[in-house]
């Protein structure tokens, strides 16, 4: 199945497959990038499908920052950050690290102690699954990038939106993809 399936999605039909590959295409090249424009991902954003808390729940994404020069990216990087555990609806470890041992845990230290939940949020004129922090004014916004044979989608371009989280008026960019 395609990017275009999900409401709110430009692509559908014959040609939603080819814009799924685009997307994807146009993805890797902005993540091959040292520093990332973020006009780019924001249009790139603008022409994916968006995502269904259904299709996120119950997965766990490792997650990749996008070096747009916003803060966020470093202070990710020296947490160690791995990705996000969808464990369901109601349940998500927002910040999964990478401990002294290397295995993959959740850190609760940068969210005030607390989780998150999906709930769908109209973001950028569109609902979209999106990720609500239980103790922090910050949500994660989801559209999907590609899907695998069983319409599940497998990369996710997020960005992170709330109070104190847009620096020099421009938001935190990641990337997330289906780990299990």
């Amino acid at each position: 199945m395609s990017a275009g399936r999900a409401a709110g999605g430009p692509a559908s039909g014959a040609g939603a497959a080819g814009a799924e590959t685009a997307a994807a295409a146009e993805l890797a090249e902005i993540r091959a990038l040292d520093t990332v424009p973020s006009d780019r991902v924001s249009a790139l954003w603008d022409t994916l499908a968006t995502a269904r808390v259904e299709d996120i729940a119950g997965s766990r994404w490792r997650g990749t920052g996008l070096d747009t020069g916003h803060p966020m990216f470093g202070m990710l990087g020296k947490m160690r950050w791995w990705g996000k555990d969808f464990t369901d609806a109601r349940k998500v470890d927002p910040i999964l690290v990478t401990d002294d041992s290397g295995n993959v845990a959740p850190d609760t230290s940068a969210t005030g102690g607390g989780g998150a939940a999906l709930w769908e949020v109209v973001f950028r004129g569109r609902a979209t699954a999106s990720m609500v922090y239980d103790r922090l004014p910050v949500i994660d916004h989801f559209v999907v990038v590609d899907t695998d044979a069983q319409g599940r989608p497998t990369t996710l371009l997020a960005v992170m939106n709330g109070r104190g989280t847009i620096s020099e008026g421009e938001h935190f960019w990641f990337v997330l993809d289906r780990d299990d």
